[in-house]
C-alpha cells in the first residue's frame, strides 16, 4: 500500500512540475506578490482585542461569526504561556484534557468525550482528531511532541467531519505552521532554565528568484535533565530530550490561480519517562470485611527480600530496577494543491504520508524489585490519507464545500514481557524457588489495518444579513482488520529437579500462572460498517457585535476489533469486536464583540448524548495462583456530557490585556451496568461486576478556568530600538478527576491549580524579545493521571506534573 501512496505522489509532482514549467516561462520579472493569508491574530483597534480570524470552514472567517465553539490559541498565546506542546495548551483550553502515563498511551478528551485514559489497544481510533497542516494524525502521542514555527492551534468542540478528513466525535486539534515566506525572513528563540533546559528554535524562509517558488526551514533542539531522582541507578529521570526538523516547498503561479505546498517533517525523542510513583497501599480488607488479598504490598515486598522506597510522592524519588526509556520518532510528507476554477471556486487536494515508530524499555512492576521487568509493545505505524475537496467562492448567498476523503493505516506490534528473579516470590509466595517464574516470557504479534472511505458536504445559506443557516452531512464506510498471537518462551521447565521438593498443588499454581502470563493464543478479527453523521446550526446577529448561535451534530465512531489477550468472562469469552460509538451533540451560544472591541465574550451550553461508548474495560481474571488483570474494549453503555463554557479577553486600558476561560462538566455514566468494582466494594457476591450507572465519567473535571493578564508599557530608546516592558502570568485550576473507569477512589486525581508568571523586555517592531518567565511557581504537587493495582502491586500510583520549572528566552527576528 505504501508503494501506491508513492505513486499518487509522484503523480502529483509530476502535474506540480508541468504547471511549474508553464508557470515559469511567463513569470513577471518582478517578485510575485504574496497572496493574502488568513491572519491568526491581527488588532482590530489600537486599544481593542486583537481581532483572530480563522479557517475553520476552509475560509477565511472572523472567529466570533463562526457558529461553533471554537478556541483559537495564537502564535502570541503560544509565545505568551511558553507552550511548546498540545499537551501543554491544555491549560489555555478549559474544554481540553490529556491523559496518559506514557506518551504512547496519551488518551485526548474535549468535553470528557474521546478515548478513555489506559487504552493500549489499536484496534480503537481516538476520538478527537488532530491534523497539522491538514493532515490527520491517527496517533495521538502528537501531543507530546515540540509543536514549533507554529501559526496557530485551533480547538474545535463537539463531533466534526462534514467540512474536511476523518470524523471524530469529541472535536479537533488543528495545528498551522508558518508558511513558507515570498519575503526573505529569519527568526530563532534560545531558552536555558534549571533542570539545565536548554531549547533552541530555528526558521528561515526566502523565495528561489522569480520562479514562483519559496522555501522555509524549522528546527527544533530541547533537552532538559530529570526531576525525578532514581534511587538503583542514581540517576535523575522524568528527563526530555527532542529534536525536529521541518522542510518546506512553496509553489505559485503569477496570478495565484494555483499554489502547493510540500512539508516534509521528522521529529525525535528519547528519554528516561513514563512511570508512576506510589501514593499509597490497598488495605488488605474490603467494606464488606472480606479478604481483598491476604499478602499486601509489604507482605510480598519482604517475602522478595525487597525493601521499598518510603510513600512520599513529593519526595520525587524511584527505585525502579530496570531501564525505562521511551524511544519514539514521527515524521511524513504531505502535499497540498490548490487550483482556483472558474467562477471563483477552489478544488483542494491533500495527499499525506505518515510513520511513527516506538520502541521502549518499560518497567512492568513499577518496583525496585525484579517481579516483571519488562512489560514492552514496540510499535510501527504508517498511515496514507487523500482529501480532495471542492469550495464556493466566499461573500456569495450560499457558500459550500464537498469532498472526499480515503483513510489507510497499518499498526504492527512487537508485545515482549518477563519475569524476573523475584516474581515467584513476591506473587505466588515465599515457599516458591525463584526459578519459578525467573525468565518466563510472552511474546507475540498484532496487527491492524484499517481502510475508511467517506464523502461529505457542508453548505452555509445566508438567508438574510442577520442570519445564516448552516447543514452538513457525512457518510463513513470503515473496515479494520486484525491478527492476534501470544506465544510463551524461556523458564525452567516445571519437570527440573530445582521444583522436586513442590508439592502437586505449587506445581498447578506455577503452571497456572505462567498459562494467564503468557497463553498461546492466535485468532484473526475484523469489524466494518458505514453510518452518516452531520450537522445542521443557525447563526443569528442580535445586534452589531452580536451573535447567538444554535447547532445538532451527530458524531460516528466506527466499530473496533480487540487486539489482547482473550479474556474468560463469567458468561463466556470477552468479544473480540465492539460496536459503533454514537455520539448527539447539542450547542447553544453567544458571541460578542463590545465596547469597540475592548471587550470579546463567547458562551456556549452543550450537551452530548454517547450511546455505545467504547472504554478500556478491566476485569480481574482469578487463577489458582491468584487474580491476574486482564484489559479489553468494550461498548461501555451511555454516557451524557453537558455544561457551559465561557471565554472573555479584554483590553480595559492600553497595554493591558486580560483573559479569562472557564468550564462546568457534568459528564456522568447514565447506563454502565458491567462495570469492573472499585476495589473496596468488590464483594463475593457481586463477583467484581457493578453497575456504575450514574457514576462520574473517567479524566472529566467538573470545573475547570483559567484566568491570564498581560501589561506593556513603553521604556523609551534602548540600544538604538524603540523598546516595550511587559510582565504578565496565568493561572490555571482543575477540580478533581477520576484517572480510573470505575470511579475507584484511590484513583481519583485531586484537584490542582498552576501559577505561571513572566516578564521582559522587546523591540516595539517584533525584531528582539528577552524574556525571564517561570511555571509552576508555588511548585505544587500534582498528577497529570492516576491507577490502581488490585492484582500485582495492591497499590495506587500516579503520573507526576512537572515541578517548579523557571528560565530565560530570547527571542529574535530578521
Amino acid at each position: 500500500m505504501i508503494s501506491r501512496s508513492s505513486h499518487f505522489l509522484a503523480l502529483k509532482f509530476a502535474l506540480l512540475a508541468g504547471l511549474s514549467a508553464t508557470a515559469i516561462s511567463s513569470a513577471r520579472a518582478a517578485d510575485p506578490q504574496p497572496s493574502p493569508e488568513p491572519a491568526a491574530a491581527a488588532p482590530a483597534d489600537a486599544a481593542g482585542v486583537e481581532e483572530i480570524t480563522v479557517t475553520a470552514r476552509h475560509r477565511i472567517e472572523k472567529l466570533q461569526d463562526v457558529p461553533i465553539a471554537v478556541t483559537a490559541v495564537t502564535a502570541r498565546d503560544l509565545n505568551a504561556s511558553g507552550s511548546f506542546s498540545i499537551r501543554q495548551i491544555q491549560q489555555q483550553v478549559p474544554s481540553l484534557q490529556i491523559l496518559g502515563f506514557n506518551p504512547r498511551n496519551v488518551t485526548i478528551q474535549i468535553r470528557g468525550l474521546g478515548t478513555t485514559a489506559g487504552t493500549v489497544n489499536s484496534g480503537i481510533e481516538p476520538g478527537v482528531g488532530v491534523y497539522v497542516n491538514g493532515v490527520y494524525n491517527a496517533r495521538p502521542s502528537i501531543a507530546v511532541f515540540d509543536v514549533f514555527d507554529v501559526a496557530s492551534v485551533n480547538v474545535l468542540r463537539g463531533p466534526q467531519g462534514t467540512l474536511f478528513g476523518k470524523n471524530s466525535v469529541a472535536g479537533v486539534i488543528e495545528v498551522n505552521t508558518n508558511k513558507a515566506s515570498y519575503t526573505p525572513e529569519a527568526e530563532g528563540e534560545l531558552s536555558y532554565g534549571n533542570y539545565n533546559f536548554s531549547q533552541i528554535k530555528l526558521a528561515a524562509s526566502t523565495p528561489i528568484g522569480n520562479s514562483g517558488f519559496a522555501i522555509r526551514i524549522a528546527g527544533i533542539k530541547s533537552d532538559r535533565d530529570g526531576t525525578i531522582y532514581n534511587t538503583t541507578f542514581k540517576d535523575d529521570w522524568q528527563d526530555y530530550h527532542n529534536e525536529a526538523v521541518r522542510g518546506e516547498l512553496d509553489y505559485r503561479n503569477t496570478d495565484e490561480s494555483f499554489t502547493a505546498r510540500l512539508i516534509g517533517d521528522f521529529n525525535r525523542q528519547h528519554q528516561y519517562q513514563g512511570f508512576q510513583v506510589k501514593r499509597g497501599i490497598l488495605p488488605k480488607l474490603r467494606n464488606d470485611g472480606s479478604v481483598g488479598t491476604t499478602r499486601d504490598f509489604y507482605d510480598r515486598a519482604a517475602d522478595a527480600g525487597y525493601v521499598p522506597l518510603p510513600i512520599d510522592p513529593g519526595a520525587r524519588t524511584v527505585d525502579l530496577n530496570t531501564p525505562y526509556t521511551v524511544n519514539m520518532n514521527t515524521g511524513g510528507v504531505s502535499l497540498q494543491l490548490d487550483k482556483k476554477l472558474l467562477g471563483g471556486h477552489t478544488l483542494t487536494s491533500i495527499t499525506g504520508w505518515r510513520f511513527w515508530n516506538w520502541n521502549p524499555s518499560l518497567d512492568g512492576d513499577g518496583l525496585g524489585a525484579a517481579v516483571n521487568t519488562r512489560s514492552n509493545l514496540p510499535t510501527y505505524q504508517r498511515q496514507w490519507s487523500e482529501e480532495v475537496r471542492l469550495a464556493s467562492p466566499s461573500g456569495q448567498r450560499i457558500e459550500y464545500t464537498a469532498g472526499l476523503y480515503y483513510f489507510w493505516q497499518r499498526n504492527r506490534e512487537i508485545p515482549y514481557n518477563t519475569y524476573g528473579a523475584d516474581a515467584a516470590k513476591y506473587i505466588l509466595g515465599p515457599a516458591y524457588p525463584s526459578a519459578a517464574l525467573a525468565d518466563f516470557s510472552q511474546t507475540g504479534l498484532q496487527l491492524a489495518f484499517t481502510k475508511s472511505y467517506s464523502g461529505f458536504a457542508n453548505a452555509t445559506w445566508h438567508v438574510t444579513d442577520r442570519l445564516a443557516l448552516t447543514a452538513g452531512a457525512r457518510y463513513t464506510y470503515e473496515k479494520r482488520e486484525g491478527h492476534y498471537e501470544s506465544l510463551p518462551s524461556g523458564g525452567v521447565p516445571l519437570t527440573d529437579p530445582v521444583f522436586a521438593s513442590l508439592t502437586a498443588a505449587q506445581l498447578a499454581a506455577i503452571a497456572s500462572r505462567r498459562a494467564t502470563f503468557a497463553p498461546t493464543a492466535s485468532y484473526d478479527v475484523s469489524a466494518k460498517g458505514g453510518r452518516v453523521s452531520g450537522t445542521i446550526n443557525a447563526l443569528y446577529k442580535l445586534a452589531p457585535g452580536i451573535n447567538a448561535y444554535a447547532g445538532y451534530s451527530r458524531g460516528f465512531k466506527s466499530a473496533g476489533i480487540n487486539l489482547v489477550t482473550p479474556v474468560q468472562l463469567a458468561n463466556g469469552p470477552a468479544p473480540q469486536t465492539f460496536a459503533p460509538e454514537i455520539v448527539n451533540a447539542y450547542e447553544i451560544g453567544l458571541k460578542t464583540d463590545l465596547f469597540r472591541n475592548r471587550v470579546t465574550f463567547n458562551l456556549a451550553l452543550f450537551r452530548s448524548d454517547d450511546s455505545g461508548y467504547q472504554a478500556n474495560q478491566s476485569v480481574l481474571v482469578p487463577t489458582s495462583a491468584g487474580f491476574v488483570l486482564r484489559q479489553y474494549i468494550t461498548n461501555a453503555g451511555k454516557v451524557r456530557t453537558q455544561g457551559i463554557e465561557a471565554d472573555l479577553r479584554a483590553t480595559p486600558l492600553p497595554g493591558l490585556s486580560l483573559g479569562a476561560g472557564a468550564t462546568y462538566d457534568d459528564g456522568t455514566f447514565r447506563s454502565y451496568v458491567n462495570g469492573q468494582c472499585p476495589y473496596l466494594q468488590t464483594t463475593v457476591a457481586n463477583g467484581g461486576v457493578c453497575d456504575l450507572s450514574g457514576r462520574r465519567l473517567t479524566g472529566v473535571s467538573k470545573f475547570v478556568y483559567n484566568l491570564s493578564a498581560e501589561y506593556e508599557f513603553a521604556v523609551g530608546t534602548l540600544l538604538g530600538f524603540q523598546a516595550k516592558a511587559y510582565f504578565g502570568g496565568d493561572y490555571s485550576h482543575r477540580s478533581s478527576a477520576y484517572g480510573t473507569l470505575n470511579t475507584d477512589p484511590y484513583g481519583l486525581i485531586p484537584a490542582y491549580g498552576l501559577l505561571n508568571g513572566y516578564f521582559g523586555i522587546r523591540d516595539a517592531d517584533g525584531k528582539w524579545d528577552l524574556k525571564v518567565w517561570g511555571r509552576n511557581l508555588a511548585n505544587k504537587v500534582y498528577y497529570t493521571n492516576t491507577s490502581v493495582d488490585s492484582a500485582t502491586t495492591y497499590s495506587y500510583a500516579g503520573s507526576l506534573g512537572d515541578p517548579r520549572f523557571y528560565g530565560a528566552t530570547l527571542r529574535f527576528k530578521f
